[in-house]
């Protein structure tokens, strides 16, 4: 039998459980309970002892959906060091999405992915491509803590209670997710060059184990839709089978929405599905996701009008705590998770506060002059009876005023600077304040789910079908008081292909890194040029395969190098 690893095996927090559940266990030592122990107590029919050891070997595994880590940074603790600060990196890269602070560095930080002076093809332990490489590895790495011992042959137990069930797939929904972004990150897209690929090697067990050969892309692929498929399955029969395996939310309890369940799982099975070519289950994933979730943002909370921006600007009094118009962050669907109801997975805190701190062009500290922009050329493509257009400034503010550690000053606010994460108020707050800030965080949503029906639609060949669910985003978007919004009278008189690519860019800008993501999977270059754009650039589609880290390289034989 092998020893169960006790410190290196688990984080502080399962450790302690293991720690406070020592009589309930009703061995002398917890921590050193070997394999067989583990298998046996899962395997029991006393709930509280079940219970104990999913907790002690399965918890938090919620945190590495949104990984924090510094080897996301090259190893240092700064700004740069999330999987959100990462997403906004190969927006920048790309075409939509502008980094305003033109003065500053341009060889650090969000301006070098701007500007391009990164290396893609660096493979050094500093390089992105490692700190990304890394990030999804150490995510498998913590799922296979709990798969290791939460196995098929466990789940799938005539004695397995539902918590073992759920346990098991959250381990096997974060390690699938792993391995996707591998694929997404470092191989071609699969239907342009990625097939002809080797995929990845798949370790399925917390072990030091042996370097494995990799799997063709195509096994690869096919091993991640299974793994999420089963997945699914053991959620429906798992604590929340009432519910097909759907956590129910609600809006008064947030921690509803920090949860592992098989909304995720599905997510995932159909972003890989659509990666792989397997439209119908792309399809299907796609529509028990929004049938959970039919309601879309609507105008009033969705984002801040540009209208509204002269009196935010306008500061009551000398102290300018307050200003003519305040916005709440619960007046904004993508600060706040109840006024809300695509959000798939999000958490409330007054830590990680990614959207505040990076996006929030309307907070109260900080200058205004590194704010991210929409290019003037997407920006043009927005119907003008679309109310999405107005959550990006349609003139500049000249002095919009902020807070510093020493009172206050004033920046200028550029035109096509992003009000969609704008507010300035936070949580538990009366007034405009440079500390105490408090917003919740939400990283999946219903929209995108929407956009991938309809992408998966079209690639299946049902235009119709895709054209019916594209419609009803537009709907959804079109002013109030406008003629409704359909792809047959929104602005250019693009086709359903083309309508479908426009529509995953105006409504996913700036989120998940989804520009880089999308371009990849079209198979088509990231073209700036002109506009405000402050330096034109095309990214080649060829030059987004991420290249392997050497480290990865050197101790694994079975690469083609």
């Amino acid at each position: 039998m092998n020893k169960i690893k006790t410190i290196a095996a688990f984080a502080a927090a399962s450790l302690l459980a293991f720690q406070s559940c020592s009589d309930m266990l009703d061995v002398t030592n917890p921590n050193s309970l070997n394999d067989d122990q583990i298998r046996e107590l899962l395997a029991s029919s006393d709930e509280a002892k079940v219970n104990a050891t999913l907790e002690a070997i399965g918890s938090g595994l919620e945190a590495y959906i949104c990984l924090v880590h510094n080897n996301l940074s090259g190893g240092f603790s700064n700004a740069y060091n999330n999987e959100f600060a990462i997403h906004i990196s190969r927006n920048v890269a790309c075409e939509n999405m502008i980094y305003g602070d033109v003065a500053n560095s341009i060889s650090s930080g969000w301006a070098s992915y701007y500007n391009h002076t990164f290396n893609a093809a660096d493979k050094n332990e500093t390089a992105s491509c490692y700190g990304w490489w890394y990030s999804s590895s150490y995510i498998i790495a913590q799922a296979n803590k709990a798969a290791t011992y939460l196995t098929d042959e466990v789940a799938t137990s005539p004695n397995a209670l539902p918590a073992v069930k759920t346990y098991a797939a959250q381990a096997k929904t974060l390690r699938a997710y792993g391995y996707l972004q591998l694929m997404e990150r470092f191989r071609k897209a699969y239907k342009y060059g990625g097939s002809e690929q080797q995929g990845m090697p798949i370790y399925t067990k917390y072990a030091y184990n042996t370097p494995t050969a990799p799997l063709t892309a195509q096994e690869t692929w096919e091993w991640i839709i299974k793994e999420l498929e089963d997945a699914g399955t053991y959620f429906a029969a798992g604590k929340n089978s009432a519910t097909d395996g759907y956590t129910t939310v609600n809006p008064t309890d947030l921690t509803t929405f920090y949860d592992i369940d098989r909304t995720l799982s599905d997510y995932f099975l159909a972003r890989a599905c659509l990666d792989y070519g397997e439209y119908d289950k792309a399809i299907a994933a796609c529509q028990r996701i929004l049938a959970k979730y039919p309601t879309l943002i609507d105008e009033a909370h969705y984002g801040v009008q540009t209208s509204r921006l002269d009196d935010i600007a306008t500061p009551l009094d000398d102290s300018w705590k307050k200003g003519k118009d305040e916005v709440r962050n619960d007046d904004n669907a993508f600060l706040s998770i109840p006024s809300n109801p695509e959000v798939l997975f999000g958490w409330t805190s007054e830590g990680n506060l990614y959207s505040w701190n990076n996006l929030n062009s309307l907070k109260a500290s900080n200058s205004k002059s590194g704010l991210f922009q929409i290019s003037q050329s997407l920006y043009d493509k927005i119907d003008d009876n679309d109310y999405r257009k107005g959550i990006f400034a349609d003139h500049e503010i000249e002095s919009y005023p902020y807070f510093t550690d020493n009172g206050h000053a004033a920046s200028t606010l550029l035109k096509y600077t992003n009000l969609k994460w704008g507010a300035t108020i936070c949580q538990n707050a009366d007034e405009r304040t440079i500390a105490n800030i408090s917003s919740d965080q939400i990283i999946f949503r219903s929209s995108e789910v929407l956009l991938m029906l309809a992408e998966a639609q079209y690639q299946a060949g049902k235009e119709a079908d895709a054209k019916t669910t594209l419609n009803k985003l537009l709907a959804a978007r079109t002013k109030s008081g406008a003629t409704t919004l359909t792809c047959d009278n929104y602005k250019g008189g693009l086709g359903i292909w083309e309508q479908i690519q426009l529509q995953w860019q105006i409504e996913m800008w700036g989120e998940n890194g989804l520009d880089y993501y999308c371009h990849k999977r079209w198979n088509t270059n990231a073209v700036r040029q002109g506009g405000n754009h402050w330096k034109d650039y095309t990214w080649s589609v060829e030059d987004m395969e991420w290249q392997i880290p050497q480290k990865e390289l050197s101790t694994n034989s079975h690469w083609n190098k």
